[in-house]
């Protein structure tokens, strides 16, 4: 087992299915910021969020056969 990052996604109220997992807390909270954002430009940008639309990571142990994302 090792220590992932799992990306949860929530829309309208309702977490989605999927699991993203990435080996990286910066790369998952990239990920976190642009889905709730919009915005793939970090340069200059205020931070805006979407309506209905929350991203975030939490730590979570995985299996050694896990695929990543980042």
């Amino acid at each position: 087992m090792i220590m992932a990052f799992m990306l949860v996604v929530v829309v309208d109220g309702n977490r989605l299915p999927d699991n993203f997992f990435f080996k990286s807390v910066k790369r998952c909270n990239l990920f976190a910021h642009y889905i709730e954002t919009g915005d793939t430009d970090l340069k200059g940008v205020q931070y805006k969020k979407q309506k209905n639309i929350e991203a975030y990571c939490i730590p979570q142990w995985v299996e050694d056969t896990t695929t990543f994302n980042d």
